[in-house]
């Protein structure tokens, strides 16, 4: 069996038949691996990840091959399938058991007229041969294990009475509960605070440790990918202009825009730690 989970093939995405908005983008994904895409805004990241799971409208022209070989028995699916040649039903039926997605707005992930509870419920009933009951038990589980506290509290607020943080965070939990083999966190922690986004992060990071759950983070920070990813993919105008080892990306990269970005995030911190350092004297000379 192959140890690539996902082969992505001269993938190129067209609009109204003439505009290029991905150019011959061409990856791999290994099972349990983490895969991080860079790239600033328009560059073509979540265009690239819409492509993969079908959520592309109609007016966009899609030519390529994606490949998808789960490891999941019960996916009635011939090993290297080409999801751009399944079906919507059977595509569907992908995005809900084997491949999961956190968006980065985690207010409009959720229906404002129902409580939270229900719709995870609801999640979990349309995915699993569960009683209500239990789907209840394992909802409230879910709450406690991702940090929330009262659950019970919790299962009972609209999406609107809870931070954007408790959604991302419940986000990931309703994700890891219907146990797919890739999760597609797409900017999952570009909307939220620092603190929040700590939070995140570190339960990606128990993700990446503690499951087999093969991971595409992306994201327009460098930060976050240095701290996640394996393997990255560095982006600009629906191109992938390099990829490699995290390593390599870091600390060896060959494109001008590659180190364009990282010389960029360094000059940031540099900033930054030249403004609080003084600040930071100044508290500690106080306290003193």
């Amino acid at each position: 069996m192959s140890d690539k989970l996902l082969e992505v093939k001269n993938l190129t995405v067209t609009l109204d038949s003439n505009q290029k908005l991905l150019n011959d983008i061409s990856f791999y994904l290994k099972h349990h691996q983490c895969l991080g895409i860079v790239g600033e805004s328009g560059s073509g990241k979540s265009l690239t990840c819409k492509a993969i799971i079908g959520l592309l409208e109609p007016y966009f022209s899609v030519q390529g091959k994606i490949l998808f070989s789960p490891q999941n028995a019960n996916i009635q699916l011939p090993e290297n399938s080409d999801l751009l040649k399944q079906t919507r039903e059977t595509l569907r039926f992908i995005r809900g058991n084997v491949i999961s997605i956190i968006l980065q707005h985690p207010m409009s992930a959720f229906d404002p007229l129902y409580r939270i509870g229900k719709q995870i419920v609801e999640t979990l009933l349309a995915h699993h041969s569960i009683s209500k009951s239990e789907a209840i038990t394992k909802a409230l589980n879910m709450m406690a294990d991702i940090g929330l506290n009262d659950p019970k509290q919790v299962y009972n607020k609209y999406p609107h009475q809870l931070s954007g943080g408790m959604l991302q965070r419940i986000m990931i939990g309703i994700a890891l509960m219907l146990e797919p083999e890739l999760i597609i966190a797409d900017e999952s922690t570009t909307a939220l605070d620092s603190i929040s986004q700590f939070h995140i992060l570190k339960m990606f990071e128990q993700i990446k440790q503690q499951s087999k759950t093969a991971m595409i983070f992306i994201s327009h920070d460098l930060g976050v990918i240095h701290h996640i990813a394996d393997h990255i993919i560095v982006m600009n105008q629906g191109k992938i202009v390099e990829q490699g080892s995290c390593e390599h990306i870091f600390y060896h990269s060959e494109n001008n825009y590659t180190q364009y970005l990282i010389n960029a995030r360094k000059q940031l911190l540099t900033k930054f730690n030249t403004v609080i350092q003084p600040n930071t004297l100044t508290s500690t000379s106080e306290t003193i």
